[in-house]
């Protein structure tokens, strides 16, 4: 990789093949790689990695295919040490606070908030104006529909069954539909459906299809409210 000249600042590193709109702010000892678009008035805080390519080791399931480009729509605002693997697509009006942390093909639609510390994984999808809260930990492969609310600490999986090693094609998260909302601290097993509008009280843990839409579910497991 040859680093190419750019006038973002000091101690910042853009590679050939990254293509980087004039008006974006860059932050000190950030890494922007190839394949990365960045379209205009994009603002990214300091240590940022931008375009990471995911490695492979004798103690990880298969990777799945990913590309090598990464395209950051305008007007989207990337806080501190934000690390951004490669095949990910960010929409427009997008904010992702301090330390979140995308892998590899993420798709995020316009006017997300992905809180400070938040976790996405491999494939994972998010609808627009969808909000996710700190600490939250979003699985492989999720789908996130729109206007969704993802409270804090809230722990999804893709694989219940850790002592076997499965492929990652057939691992799956949930599917939450349009406007539901998850309260803090909510568990969610895989393979499972939530529909529109429903509300998850906080604590919950999720362990089959919610199908009541606009309803309320609460409890461990998680159960239609009465």
């Amino acid at each position: 990789m040859i680093r190419i000249k750019h006038n973002f600042g000091e101690d910042i590193i853009i590679y050939e093949g990254a293509k980087v709109h004039e008006s974006c702010e860059i932050g000190p000892f950030s890494i922007i790689f190839p394949g990365v678009e960045i379209e205009s008035n994009v603002k990214i805080g300091s240590s940022c990695i931008i375009g990471k390519k995911p490695t492979t080791g004798s103690n990880q399931t298969k990777l799945l295919d990913f590309s090598e480009t990464v395209k950051i729509r305008k007007n989207t605002i990337i806080c501190d040490q934000v690390i951004i693997y490669s095949g990910c697509d960010i929409g427009e009006d997008c904010y992702l606070a301090d330390r979140a942390f995308l892998r590899e093909n993420v798709l995020i639609k316009n006017n997300v908030v992905v809180g400070t510390a938040v976790t996405v994984s491999f494939n994972a999808r998010i609808g627009s104006y969808t909000k996710i809260m700190t600490g939250t930990n979003i699985g492989g492969k999720m789908q996130i529909g729109s206007n969704c609310f993802i409270g804090a600490h809230v722990c999804s999986v893709n694989d219940n069954n850790p002592r076997i090693n499965i492929s990652r094609e057939q691992q799956q998260s949930a599917i939450i539909e349009d406007k539901v909302v998850i309260g803090s601290n909510v568990t969610i097993l895989p393979h499972l459906t939530i529909k529109k509008g429903i509300t998850v009280s906080a604590g919950a843990v999720i362990t089959k299809n919610l199908t009541e839409e606009n309803e309320t579910y609460i409890g461990i497991p998680a159960k239609l409210k009465k």
